[in-house]
């Protein structure tokens, strides 16, 4: 039933909206609350991208180390579980591809653009300032 319930509900449903106007490219490939990593400031360095918390609790009022609204950290470890076990939080690999567009879109936002379209193939390509 569960597994039934799953298909039907992915064969019809976009993966990336739920509602009837749909968000923009940007508004997830830069958002961290998109990603799960909850409020807060994304930044790209020499090392990776970093995540600073907005809503970071201190540990020795709550006893967790991570955001109050954080799903997943930047590295991809889950901070809560569900209860259905095909939800789950963006992996590591998931979290680093979603980003990695995100530089590329003030300048790539059509879905018509080769660099979007042939993502893959352009991936990791430094010709354009910005990335």
């Amino acid at each position: 039933m569960v597994k039934e319930f799953r298909r039907l509900t992915l064969s019809w449903m976009d993966p990336h909206t739920t509602t009837a106007k749909g968000r923009g490219c940007k508004d997830c490939h830069a958002d961290p609350m998109a990603l799960g990593l909850g409020q807060g400031s994304l930044q790209r360095t020499a090392q990776g991208w970093r995540f600073e918390s907005a809503l970071s609790p201190s540990p020795d009022l709550l006893g967790i180390d991570h955001p109050l609204d954080g799903l997943v950290d930047i590295q991809g470890r889950a901070l809560v579980h569900t209860s259905r076990p095909w939800l789950r939080p963006f992996n590591r690999e998931e979290i680093q591809r979603i980003l990695d567009v995100g530089p590329c879109l003030p300048c790539h936002h059509r879905l018509n653009d080769p660099a979007i379209r042939d993502w893959r193939r352009h991936q990791g390509l430094r010709a354009c300032p910005h990335g």
